[in-house]
């Protein structure tokens, strides 16, 4: 027979550890389950980055220094976090030859730190296992080590089975992230547009790599694009290659920056690569209604792919809440949890749900396909000062945005052969985005 709980948690990341939390605060039962054994080691590239100090979905995120705590004014909850951290000061873009476009004044960083940082880079590792610890503490049944294999609606309950081993509870809240096995059991994803695989390697480094502290930085070569942070620990960097091409080599490719590339190799002279990363990622629009047979979806299980700690944060926050209504009032239904659906529509899904990346997003050759290193140099080189300092990937596409569409009349005075090949780029980009989608597994 089943244990019955109040709520079924299915998986044990920021979202799903603090609806838990919430839940068993008020005195309710539930079941936390997840299926890493370790539950707080992260397995995949996840740099812990934290925007603060500046909306993101129409959210903040202050940190307490003196206090060690993440406060989130907006939704009026504090979580706890006493681990290690690193400030960031902004977005850094290079092209093939050093070249630099700089969202933050690292000057300025320099004399005022903690005043105009945007974001901390944690340890993901201690966020987690604080948040797991306060569940625990509350009475939190966790159970490590298992996975889903069937969910069902009954007359009163849903049914959560993990190869044989049975769970009941009135409502289940998934958190089990991206590519959600839970979504795909309830057979969410139908209505989902698919816009293709991603996979990402991340290589860990130790050394001593010339980059600016508190800085996240984008590198494009003639061979591929990368992502270059470094983090909470000193020393220790996360150098990363993405792709939407089933094809594509990323270890090759991380060797040739690293190792081969006349501009950026000497960065990495004497650096030790110390952990091997890798994740796969289907990228999905987002569930436009995250609810089905008493299943509320959250995090990022419900959006498009890796939805940030704050964000997940403040979803396993409001479901927390929601279902405690929910099942105070006796509304074991759509109706008990309206609340939540009515602000993930209103907060999420309306403003952000559409926001189209473009084929870019996949990272790849896709611009050094039209555009040389000496090309993507000179558009490079003509943003000459800082744009405004950002950890909002949304604020930082639309700011790159405007500053280019101000500048294309240079480019067409300056250079016409470069423009003609932005214009050939940008009429390509539904037959490219259609490419990256064929090239996918969807998996739905």
């Amino acid at each position: 027979m089943p244990k019955r709980y109040d709520v079924v948690v299915i998986g044990a990341g920021p979202a799903g550890l603090m609806a838990a939390k919430i839940l068993a605060e008020h005195g309710f039962a539930v079941a936390l389950l997840d299926r890493k054994q370790s539950i707080a080691r992260i397995r995949r590239a996840d740099g812990g980055a934290i925007g603060i100090n500046e909306y993101l979905f129409d959210r903040l995120v202050l940190f307490d220094t003196d206090h060690k705590t993440l406060c989130f004014p907006v939704d009026g909850f504090n979580v706890a976090y006493d681990g290690p951290y690193a400030n960031i000061y902004g977005f850094q873009m290079y092209s093939p030859g050093k070249k630099r476009i700089l969202f933050g004044d690292w000057e300025e960083a320099k004399k005022r730190g903690d005043e105009v940082r945007v974001g901390i880079f944690i340890s993901k590792d201690a966020l987690l296992q604080g948040l797991l610890e306060e569940c625990r503490s509350c009475g939190v049944e966790v159970f490590p080590g298992i996975n889903l294999t069937d969910i069902r609606k009954t007359r009163d309950s849903v049914l959560v089975n993990c190869g044989g081993q049975m769970f009941e509870g009135s409502f289940v809240i998934a958190a089990d992230g991206v590519n959600s096995r839970t979504v795909r059991l309830l057979w969410l994803n139908s209505g989902r547009k698919f816009k293709g695989t991603y996979r990402y390697l991340t290589w860990m480094l130790k050394g001593d790599v010339p980059i600016d502290p508190g800085s996240f930085n984008f590198i494009v070569t003639e061979k591929g694009t990368y992502a270059l942070y470094d983090t909470y620990e000193q020393g220790v960097y996360h150098v990363s290659a993405f792709n939407s091409d089933p094809a594509a080599d990323l270890n090759e490719s991380l060797h040739d920056l690293v190792y081969k590339d006349k501009t950026y190799a000497p960065w990495f002279a004497g650096c030790a690569r110390t952990e091997i990363i890798n994740c796969v990622s289907n990228i999905l629009s987002p569930i436009e209604v995250p609810f089905k047979d008493n299943v509320l979806i959250i995090g990022d299980a419900a959006w498009t792919m890796e939805f940030s700690n704050m964000a997940a944060l403040c979803t396993g926050w409001k479901a927390g809440n929601a279902l405690t209504l929910a099942l105070m009032d006796r509304k074991y239904n759509k109706e008990g949890i309206k609340s939540y659906l009515e602000w993930w529509e209103k907060n999420f899904y309306i403003p952000y749900g559409r926001f189209e990346f473009g084929p870019m997003g996949g990272g790849g050759t896709i611009l050094q396909s039209y555009l040389s290193g000496e090309e993507l140099d000179y558009l490079t080189s003509l943003i000459d000062k800082p744009l405004p300092a950002t950890m909002n990937f949304f604020t930082l596409f639309n700011t790159l945005g405007s500053a280019y569409a101000e500048l294309f009349p240079r480019v067409y005075d300056e250079r016409p052969e470069v423009m003609d090949k932005l214009f050939a780029l940008r009429s390509r980009f539904d037959e490219i985005g259609e490419s990256i989608r064929r090239a996918g597994f969807p998996n739905l």
